[in-house]
């Protein structure tokens, strides 16, 4: 039960981790959480060196997080007995950090692609061509002409040109 309140919990941090804007900033939500697990935030400067390295464009800093989940480790393996538990957190962050990364990091390819594309499509949006082709109709029951006729095989009425 305590191994999946730590998913839980772990799993919160990470989704509001991902929710800091600005990026690599630290906003009232994600300072509350720093209070909460005793993490004391990066200084500004090292805050805009590492933004500058690691080009986040959403979410908080790596470091923070990993801090953040050191703590949660830290609390349950007091609370279960085994400070092996710090230890399998350390790890479980080494490998998610760069999933954590690629989702802090990813930006759309090019919105201005999109649009021009969409715009090509808009303009190419005329009459369209029937795939069989063109069907005169009868001015009187709206049948299709089936043939090179002047009658219409449905009502029977003659000239059917429209």
């Amino acid at each position: 039960m305590l191994i999946g309140h730590l998913t839980d919990e772990l799993g919160a941090l990470f989704d509001q981790a991902l929710l800091v804007e600005p990026p690599a900033g630290v906003n009232d939500a994600w300072a509350a959480t720093l209070a909460k697990y005793q993490v004391a935030p990066v200084s500004a400067p090292e805050r805009a060196a590492m933004q500058a390295r690691l080009q986040l464009s959403r979410g908080a800093l790596p470091v923070e997080v990993a801090a953040c989940a050191r703590a949660i480790a830290k609390r349950f393996a007091e609370a279960v007995g085994d400070a092996r538990l710090v230890e399998a957190a350390t790890e479980v962050w080494a490998q998610t950090e760069a999933t954590y990364l690629k989702h802090a990091t990813w930006r759309p390819k090019s919105m201005f692609a999109f649009a021009v594309q969409s715009a090509k499509t808009a303009k190419s949006k005329g009459w369209q061509r029937p795939p069989g082709g063109y069907v005169l109709r009868c001015t009187q029951c709206g049948g299709p002409r089936l043939e090179e006729e002047l009658g219409c095989k449905f009502c029977g009425k003659e000239n059917l040109i429209r």
